[in-house]
């Protein structure tokens, strides 16, 4: 009999061990007191919240995941500030190092009774605290109907000390006896509100909001089960302005003539025509057409190249640091430390069949000219692929911009085939053009200096070599240098001889040392570390250039998340107007988002209604790591931002950086596309103002 209960009881042991919890009840125990447990008002009290998980279970930090709000008003006006237990251990938890109590973790809350708290048994509960314990299978989280309390009797009594009366012969403001009015208000506290004024529930939102990293697969499972529940309406297309970005092609393509690589080579190359077309019109038309076709095929296809590429290279951290070393290559040649050259065969070979004329030679030299002057068009192009990178462009509208640049960039060669006499009004070559690639030359060692920084910034957070400070003082610094180059206080080596400098050389000298001026108060810093902002648009974009270290500007910090579920969660716990949450589609290294953010979004009416939503940024390229609790690793916060980007390609069949958009979370559980900013970069603050505030004017 013994031997058939003793077997009976292995078998049931294991059942009720596997029994699966299903209740924050079944993974922990709370308790709270207060002490002392009578008090009268004015004096301090201490709140204590006990969390006991259960055997192989656990809880965590404040601040992580459970979150604990403190009343700031009613019977007892409570301390804000206060420390987790200092017993926490350190668990991995899927690669991940991060704290938690897998047993008895305790909190104390200080704080103190109210004067005008009625005296009886006062019930003081903790509003708004959401507490969370873990197991191997699942989080449990308290409800609302669970929030931490603990029982607190208030004595009769009365705190202050009474004013003494004034010196003689002085004049006092009367004072109401001590039977007509209450005693003299304390001290007041600078976390309670007036009586007069609306009591705040919860505490000021500020501050980016931490997370503990989830497993890739599950936060993509998120996303997409989030897909599936998105109502998106009619599609919303972004403003492209195509004749706007074409005219900007073609005036890269022509600004990128005027350089010492192309321009010496326009009446040569014409004459060329004129001499193998033996003066026949006709003839000379068709080797003209050959060599603009020729040089429009050869650009226009690297410049849709580099257009459709640029978005993903301009954020690889490696292929920038190749794209800094050039730019230096290309910037020591035109101060004319070298020559930069063909390799010896490919000249020989094209030269052979250049020399054999006709439309197959002709059409080689164009190939040829176009090799040779890719050193000074690069940087042209770079610019114009930067202004083209935000994503808002189609491959057609893409293709139509490259080749409007390469046509504005051939056209002289066809143009002037057409009406030779033109050429004799060429300005002549001469010292301008030495002057033109040294300035150049200069550019690109800014530009050098902004490519190491984005590659830094994807490596190291914070970065410590290339900071923002170091390559602000090197712009600053090459500007100024730049001035006096064209001041005449030093030459390279391949300047004549000037002894005086043109009024158009005196006024760009004006221009870069001016800027070097005006930039230079950004290495100073305020009171509380941060640097100076110059007012005005050229700091602005500046700063923005070199890609800021913080993500918001001006010293304010809005409370940003990075999980979108997160704060559609967030919205539907809140009350009715919170229900809105604002996504940032944003990049670590976009130069139109910081823009933005340091502009726009500390604009006092911007910040108000900002501060009204839950706030959600999306990295497409890199989560910062400052939105995690604990370390994470660059890879991995590379496939949260690869999510991200196929989110939104997917929610909004748009790419672009920045994009902002408005999610209306529903009674029913959806999530509706309220509405779609329609620029990147915020050109008019007061129009993005009233697409923050649609939504609370319905």
């Amino acid at each position: 009999m013994l031997r058939s209960l003793f077997l009976l009881l292995l078998l049931t042991l294991p059942l009720s061990a596997q029994t699966p919890a299903k209740s924050f009840a079944d993974v922990a125990t709370v308790t709270t007191k207060i002490e002392p447990a009578k008090a009268k008002p004015g004096d301090t009290i201490t709140f204590t919240l006990t969390i006991e998980p259960k055997p192989e279970c656990w809880t965590y930090p404040a601040g992580v995941e459970n979150v604990i709000r403190l009343p700031k008003s009613g019977d007892v006006i409570f301390d804000q500030k206060f420390v987790d237990p200092p017993n926490a251990v350190v668990k991995e938890v899927d690669g991940m190092f991060v704290d938690h109590y897998p047993f008895s973790a305790t909190w104390n809350f200080k704080g103190t009774v109210s004067k005008s708290a009625t005296p009886g048994k006062k019930r003081i509960i903790l509003t708004g605290t959401k507490l969370q314990v873990c197991n191997s299978q699942n989080c449990f989280f308290t409800k609302p109907a669970e929030a931490p309390a603990a029982d607190l009797e208030i004595l009769p009594g009365s705190v202050g000390t009474p004013i003494p009366a004034p010196p003689p012969g002085t004049r006092a403001n009367p004072q109401p006896s001590p039977e007509q009015s209450p005693p003299p208000e304390p001290v007041k506290d600078p976390n309670v509100r007036p009586s007069n004024e609306p009591q705040e529930t919860e505490p000021a939102r500020t501050g980016l909001v931490k997370k503990v990293a989830a497993p890739i697969e599950t936060y993509k499972a998120g996303l997409d089960d989030l897909l599936t529940k998105l109502e998106r309406g009619e599609p919303k297309l972004p403003s492209t302005d195509l004749g706007g970005f074409l005219a900007t092609a073609a005036l890269w393509g022509w600004i990128s003539l005027v350089t010492p690589c192309v321009f010496p080579m326009i009446p040569i190359t014409v004459s060329l025509f004129l001499k193998q077309g033996n003066k026949s019109p006709r003839e000379v038309l068709k080797l003209a057409a050959v060599y603009s076709l020729t040089i429009v095929l050869v650009i226009g296809l690297s410049a849709l190249f580099v257009l459709q590429v640029f978005r993903e290279l301009s954020v690889n951290p490696w292929m920038n640091i190749g794209l800094g070393f050039l730019l230096i290559v290309f910037a020591l040649s035109l101060f004319g430390m070298y020559d930069i050259a063909l390799p010896g065969f490919l000249l020989r070979y094209t030269e052979r069949k250049r020399g054999a004329g006709g439309m197959i030679g002709t059409a080689f030299g164009a190939l040829a000219f176009s090799i040779v002057s890719f050193t000074c068009v690069a940087p042209f192009l770079g610019g114009f692929a930067g202004f083209a990178a935000s994503g808002k462009f189609s491959t057609t509208q893409l293709a139509l911009g490259a080749f409007a640049f390469s046509a504005a960039f051939a056209s002289p060669f066809f143009l002037l085939a057409l009406f030779p006499t033109l050429i004799k009004k060429l300005p002549k070559s001469g010292g301008w053009l030495d002057t033109i690639k040294a300035v150049m030359g200069f550019i690109e060692v800014a530009a050098a200096l902004k490519f190491f920084r984005t590659a830094e910034l994807r490596l190291l957070s914070p970065t410590q070599y290339f900071t923002f400070d170091l390559c602000l003082a090197g712009i600053i610094i090459t500007m100024a240098v730049c001035g006096l180059y064209l001041l005449n206080v030093f030459r390279l080596p391949h300047d004549e001889e000037r002894p005086t400098i043109g009024v158009g050389r005196l006024m760009w000298a004006f221009v870069f040392l001016g800027l070097a001026a005006h930039l230079t108060p950004g290495l100073m810093k305020t009171s509380d570390g941060q640097n100076q902002r110059p007012t005005g648009i050229v700091y602005a974009w500046m700063e923005a250039f070199l890609l800021p270290e913080s993500n918001s500007g001006g010293g304010k910090e809005l409370p940003w998340d990075s999980d979108l579920l997160r704060g559609i969660d967030t919205a539907i716990k809140n009350p009715s107007d919170q229900r809105w949450v604002f996504v940032d589609f944003t990049g670590k290294t976009c130069q139109n988002c910081k823009l933005n953010e340091h502009n726009v979004f500390t604009l006092p009416e911007i910040d108000e209604l900002l501060r009204k939503y839950n706030l959600v940024q999306m990295y497409t390229d890199e989560v910062p790591g400052e939105f995690y609790v604990n370390s994470v690793p660059l890879a991995d916060r590379e496939k949260e931002a690869q999510v991200n980007q196929l989110f939104q390609s997917k929610a909004f069949g748009d790419e672009r950086l920045p994009l902002y958009a408005i999610l209306e979370v529903q009674g029913n559980g959806t999530v509706r596309i309220a509405d779609v900013y329609d620029e990147g970069k915020i050109n008019d603050p007061a129009q993005f103002a009233k697409f923050l505030r649609q939504p609370f004017a319905k």
